[in-house]
């Protein structure tokens, strides 16, 4: 019980604590505004809306009788089109948003600040949440008494089950969701290429990467693979991420942005002719 308290308690301090984190660091060192994580947080909300309507007009087509799937390939089915829906309109939206809002955000400080609003509200909303809402009964019902609690039987039991868990669960599950922030920081580098290098391919690199990773993760985890397994793979791929990020020069953001210090190089230069 002590174990899995402590696991839990870090697991929230990682699925909740370091995308906050991240956040404020990320502020007050390259002093980028609130509102530009906003923006990848809206992001996240506005993708899952548009997934959700998709996924369940899907479902009702299926229900109707006009699709014809097997309960278990429809099973299937919602996985693929989730992960592939996920990756389209998460990419899209953050593409429209720096492309279209009224503000200077193919930038790389603002990616950042766009990838990390996207990947830690995620992070906060999948995992962090739900996780806090099932660890405040469990804490506050360590020592059920059957004869005077006024629970019902089934919560009584499923409290129960929750204390059998393994520590290394919620453990798995945070180091997973690190590797998935650290994907969403590269996503969004990504698609700040299409700007960069005028080229769209990088909305499909940006989005294929995304459905590589979720789907390689979620497929296996639905063959029943250990918990081990699929967070040690989840690692390889946040190290991939990591180098995709070095080889795009993603470690090179400075207070200065590259637009800016042209531009000051260039003032010193012409104050310097004019000296001569």
């Amino acid at each position: 019980m002590v174990l899995l308290s402590i696991s839990i308690v870090l697991a929230l301090l990682i699925t909740i604590g370091l995308p906050i984190g991240v956040a404020l660091w990320f502020k007050k060192k390259y002093h980028l505004p609130w509102r530009i994580f906003s923006y990848g947080a809206l992001a996240y909300f506005l993708a899952q809306a548009l997934v959700s309507i998709l996924v369940t007009g899907f479902v009702s087509l299926v229900g109707s009788g006009t699709i014809v799937l097997s309960d278990q390939s429809l099973y299937v089915v919602q996985i693929v089109i989730s992960v592939l829906l996920t990756a389209v309109m998460g990419v899209i939206i953050r593409w429209l948003g720096m492309k279209h809002l009224n503000e200077d955000l193919d930038n790389l400080k603002s990616a950042y600040g766009i990838g990390i609003g996207f990947g830690g509200i995620e992070s906060i909303m999948l995992v962090g949440i739900p996780l806090l809402a099932t660890f405040i009964p469990m804490i506050r019902n360590t020592n059920i008494d059957p004869q005077t609690t006024t629970l019902e039987p089934e919560v009584i039991v499923q409290i129960e089950e929750l204390w059998q868990v393994s520590p290394i669960v919620p453990l798995a599950g945070a180091l997973e969701r690190i590797a998935a922030f650290v994907l969403h920081i590269t996503v969004t580098i990504l698609v700040l290429q299409i700007f960069k290098r005028k080229s769209k391919l990088w909305m499909a690199a940006a989005i294929g990467l995304e459905v590589l990773v979720n789907g390689s993760i979620v497929g296996l985890a639905e063959s029943g693979i250990s918990y081990g397994w699929v967070t040690l793979i989840s690692m390889v791929f946040m190290a991939a991420n990591i180098f995709i990020l070095l080889k795009l020069g993603a470690f090179a953001i400075k207070d200065i942005d590259e637009d800016s210090a042209g531009i000051i190089l260039e003032e010193q230069q012409a104050i310097e002719e004019q000296d001569l």
